[in-house]
């Protein structure tokens, strides 16, 4: 099997965003908006020069699709540089809910300069995130408005998303139609919404957009689904060990099936390893169970159903064979990502 990778064209927009979020900060100097510069990876907790920037998947996937359908980088560059000033923002309060010391190898935010920094950190480049798009350049004001819309919308389905996430950690029931509903808002939402972004300048016709839309929501599933198989089943060669999410006790996709599938007397073993501190021996325990009912296959063919619905949406594109070709790359990594 060829090495999933996403496209090489990631690597321009990557670049070409960062210098634009580069120059968007450059006159910000208030001490607030060094916390932004570190997250950002762009310096480090002493203020020197870094470069520890993350992946920027979303704002890259949205640069993508606007090209393929022949927009002009300088137009969109705002809306991506919003979406990932969005999605950093989430992150760093994401860290604070989560007690995460660690992120992209460094110290996180709140764990330099406490919570109450963090919280305000997050707050603020969520402002920033809004204020991005007072540089789009766009003569069509219905557009502007329907951009500013969609974003909105999309920023309190990520915050619903993130109240369930936490609000699960305390129910003792979950199905998984439930966390569906949540990874479709906390992570499903912001990559559907890329997708559209991508399109929403240049598409000419609302077919596209629908197409967009649906390959957005397939991509978000299969995100989240596939983090969640290998909090399961990991890959120690990139610092996934196996059952990490088991010892976390964590509710993710593979663990809320095994508990919806297993036998009562299972399902009693399951909840009484889940009340109680989580060690190796109930960690094999609960792997154990997922052999015994095939939780590992279930999940793969889930992602499976969902690589092949986005192949058959992505053929259905007025696109070049170029672009297709790159978005069927991003599927293809998606599927198999072993990080």
């Amino acid at each position: 099997m060829r090495k999933p990778e996403l496209p090489l064209l990631f690597n321009k927009y990557q670049s070409s965003l960062n210098q634009f979020t580069k120059d968007f900060y450059k006159n910000l100097n208030d001490p607030l908006y060094r916390t932004h510069k570190y997250f950002l990876g762009w310096i480090d907790e002493k203020g020197n020069v870094d470069d520890t920037t993350g992946k920027a998947f979303r704002p890259s996937i949205m640069m993508l699709i606007n090209e393929a359908l022949g927009g002009k980088e300088k137009n969109i560059l705002p809306i991506a540089m919003s979406v990932e000033l969005f999605h950093n923002f989430s992150l760093i309060h994401d860290d604070i809910e989560d007690k995460d010391e660690i992120r992209r190898n460094r110290k996180t935010v709140w764990k330099i300069w406490g919570e109450a920094i963090g919280i305000i950190s997050g707050n603020s480049m969520h402002a920033m995130a809004s204020k991005a798009l007072d540089e789009v350049d766009s003569k069509d004001k219905a557009k502007l408005i329907e951009l500013r819309k969609l974003i909105n919308k999309t920023c309190i389905a990520v915050i619903e998303g993130q109240y369930l996430d936490i609000d699960f950690e305390k129910r003792k029931q979950i199905n998984v139609d439930d966390y569906l509903q949540m990874i479709e808002k906390k992570t499903g939402a912001l990559i559907k919404t890329s997708v559209i972004l991508g399109s929403i300048l240049e598409s000419k016709n609302e077919e596209t957009t629908d197409i967009f839309s649906e390959i957005g929501n397939t991509f978000g599933h299969m995100f989240q689904i596939k983090d969640d198989v290998l909090g399961i089943w990991g890959n120690t060669e990139f610092g996934k060990p196996i059952g990490s999410d088991i010892l976390k006790k964590k509710k993710s996709f593979p663990i809320l099936q095994l508990i919806q599938t297993s036998e009562i007397e299972d399902k009693e073993k399951i909840y009484k390893i889940f009340n109680q501190e989580v060690k190796k021996k109930e960690k094999q325990i609960i792997l154990d169970l997922m052999k015994k009912y095939k939780i590992k296959s279930y999940c793969e063919s889930i992602l499976n159903n969902k690589y092949e619905h986005a192949i058959s949406l992505i053929e259905k594109l007025y696109i070049s064979k170029k672009y297709k070709a790159m978005l069927l790359d991003i599927n293809f990594f998606l599927m198999h990502r072993t990080k």
